[in-house]
């Protein structure tokens, strides 16, 4: 293997490593996220009722919700960053090394992949980012019956 092969290799590598890294982010923030957002509406939850003091709970549940759903899209532009990266990568290293097939493995493995009926409609970072939103939902909720009550 040449040196021009062996960079490309490593390139190739750095870029899925990175890739990964956004995911596991991505994922490790929302549990966190999540985990905060839960022990939060338990605390509302434990008097029956919401009231007025419960409006600073809701506002906190605002802004987690919110940074975590344009954290989450931004991890994901990212990790589509390292993805083309990868994708340049590949097809370089298929021109220097025409009898791999890289490209033409690639696609067949998309080809024999099975799709979910309707499933493939939908995008895994819209359903991260909907996440964070809708505990940002449950805090303007919590501010609405906070206020009134």
């Amino acid at each position: 293997m040449n040196d021009h092969t062996e960079i490309l290799l490593n390139m190739f590598n750095e870029h899925c490593i990175h890739g990964r890294q956004h995911e596991k982010q991505r994922s490790t923030v929302t549990s966190i996220l999540l985990s905060i957002s839960a022990a939060l509406i338990a605390l509302v939850a434990i008097d029956d009722s919401i009231n007025k003091s419960d409006i600073p709970i809701g506002l906190f549940l605002v802004g987690i919700g919110v940074f975590g759903a344009i954290f989450c899209a931004k991890l994901y532009e990212r990790f589509r960053l390292h993805m083309a990266h990868v994708k340049i990568y590949r097809e370089e290293l298929e021109k220097i090394v025409p009898d791999s097939k890289i490209n033409e493995l690639h696609w067949k493995a998309e080809g024999n992949h099975t799709r979910i009926a309707r499933l493939d409609i939908i995008h895994l970072n819209k359903l991260w980012i909907f996440l964070n939103l809708f505990i940002a939902c449950i805090g303007m909720l919590i501010i609405v019956f906070g206020v009134i009550s």
